[in-house]
């Protein structure tokens, strides 16, 4: 009798959950290298786009938020003026309208799953940032494998 291997699936390779395979992910990050490394992981398993600032994802959320199947948030945005706390309580409806930049008031209040992505764990405490409206926080350098299942698990339950 022939042995035939059997291929299993683990680490990187891991498929997300099939629900969650290409669906639009939205990855706020202002910086480029991080941007592209999470391109080159997440473009073959989502559909990904990418803001590399408040003004970008305001207008990507205006255009696609009800499309969205997760949001990546990267907290520090530099040279913005809202931070990734400030666009998550603005999805979230928790803040004035009247006192956001202009190009931010007719960005949608959405329930999309939002996962803090951030290298400034010390600074920001989860409690804080899930009270902004955050679902799950995870540190940089991303571990991709954490990643995807952080993703599928905040899809999933989203739509059970």
């Amino acid at each position: 009798m022939k042995r035939v291997a059997v291929p299993t699936l683990s680490g990187s390779n891991r498929p997300p959950a099939p629900e969650l395979a290409r669906k639009l992910v939205l990855y706020v990050e202002d910086d480029a290298d991080n941007r592209n490394v999470a391109t080159y992981r997440l473009e073959k398993k989502y559909e990904l786009v990418c803001a590399s600032n408040d003004r970008e994802a305001c207008a990507l959320l205006e255009a696609r938020g009800n499309e969205l199947a997760l949001i990546l948030m990267d907290i520090e945005l530099r040279g913005a003026r809202l931070n990734g706390i400030e666009l998550t309580r603005l999805i979230r409806g928790r803040v004035d309208r009247a006192s956001v930049p202009d190009y931010a008031r007719r960005v949608p209040v959405l329930t999309t799953p939002i996962l803090f992505v951030t290298a400034y764990g010390d600074r920001y405490r989860s409690p804080e940032l899930l009270a902004a409206g955050g679902d799950e926080v995870i540190a940089k350098p991303v571990d991709f494998v954490a990643l995807h299942t952080a993703m599928a698990r905040l899809y999933l339950q989203r739509i059970t």
